[in-house]
């Protein structure tokens, strides 16, 4: 029998999808005197950064959030530290787009980052869809510019989010590492987040044009592929057998994957 998936209320920024999405520290387990407080999941790391990298995608940068992430760099902070090239390769990516900006950051030095996360998360320019429902109607045959677009864009004023886009997915997700649910969070991973969230993310690194972007979307994939991994070692949670073997979910990224990350054609 398959566990049962609950639904975890969550919000980032004016999304109604509860909870902070800001980064936590890690959480400190109790110590001999302190027993009658509950223990913290040993995936809390995991779940902080899922929270992390939701940030990202869930509203255009401002002003403050840039000039926060230049002042604590990802590699300084990042709650999930992966030992892997591609999950290196897009903090130092992203962290040299920020220290690259102006300083004060503005609005105005921000214009070409704002106009990319339109087009990526809510025009269809470059047929990402940032929901699942978006990319099973792509795989059954619906024409990419109106799969693109299956949900309209959340309003500014706190209007709730589909419960398959990308934020909600991975904050739910989040919301199962905090309980310590390691078996729904492997099998929600292998029924919702790892069918799409790669092949989005591959598809915006290949196709946006501003290299901050390419570098959100391989240390997504480079998070996600290093936690089901955490997953399987921690007991009896095995990837289903059609998975893609490690080597070739690497080799998406390492091969020349910087160079061909911006400016691609769509």
């Amino acid at each position: 029998m398959k566990p049962a998936i609950g639904s975890i209320p969550v919000r980032v920024g004016r999304w109604s999808v509860s909870g902070s999405v800001l980064e936590r520290p890690i959480d400190r387990l109790p110590g001999a005197d302190s027993l009658d407080h509950p223990v913290a999941s040993p995936f809390a790391p995991a779940a902080a950064g899922l929270r992390r990298i939701a940030q990202f995608h869930a509203e255009a940068p401002s002003p403050a959030f840039m000039t926060a992430l230049r002042a604590t760099p990802l590699h300084a902070t990042f709650a999930l530290h992966l030992d892997r090239d591609d999950a290196h390769q897009a903090m130092a990516l992203i962290d040299e787009e920020v220290s690259d900006l102006p300083a004060p950051i503005t609005e105005e030095s921000l214009a070409p980052l704002r106009n990319e996360h339109t087009a990526i998360y809510h025009s269809g320019l470059y047929h990402t869809g940032p929901t699942e429902s978006a990319w099973l109607a792509e795989d059954d045959g619906t024409p990419p510019a109106t799969a693109a677009l299956p949900h309209p864009r959340p309003d500014r004023t706190g209007g709730a989010a589909p419960t398959d886009h990308l934020v909600s997915e991975l904050l739910r997700l989040a919301g199962l590492l905090d309980q310590g649910s390691a078996a729904c969070a492997a099998a929600y991973m292998d029924e919702h987040l790892l069918r799409w969230i790669p092949a989005f993310c591959s598809r915006v690194a290949t196709r946006c044009r501003e290299p901050f972007y390419a570098g959100v979307a391989i240390l997504t994939s480079a998070h996600l592929d290093h936690l089901r991994d955490l997953l399987a070692a921690s007991g009896n949670l095995p990837r289903p057998a059609e998975d893609e073997s490690a080597d070739i979910r690497r080799r998406r990224w390492t091969e020349g994957r910087v160079p061909r990350t911006c400016g691609g054609e769509v």
